[in-house]
């Protein structure tokens, strides 16, 4: 799946290093849950039918994804210093 970027396609795995929202495979069921109520539209379902960060700049941290996720699969790393 290619993301549009400035006009351009980007390879997600291009962003993937730069992901904070980590979400363990071995516990995903893929209900979709932390993607629909992502309040800043951040999430998006990829290929491995797993979530990802489409728009991390529009993440504000604010954890409703690990709250919604009824497995514990979403975890939130690297928040950053001024956030915190």
């Amino acid at each position: 799946a290619n993301l549009l970027y400035g006009g351009k396609a980007m390879e997600r795995t291009d962003c993937g290093k730069y992901e904070w929202v980590k979400v363990d495979d071995d516990k995903c069921v893929s209900c979709g849950y932390c993607v629909e109520y992502c309040p800043r539209d951040v999430l998006r379902m990829g290929e491995n039918n797993r979530p990802y960060m489409a728009y991390r700049d529009d993440c504000w941290y604010c954890d409703v994804c690990r709250f919604v996720c009824r497995t514990g699969a979403i975890e939130l790393e690297t928040v950053p210093y001024l956030i915190r």
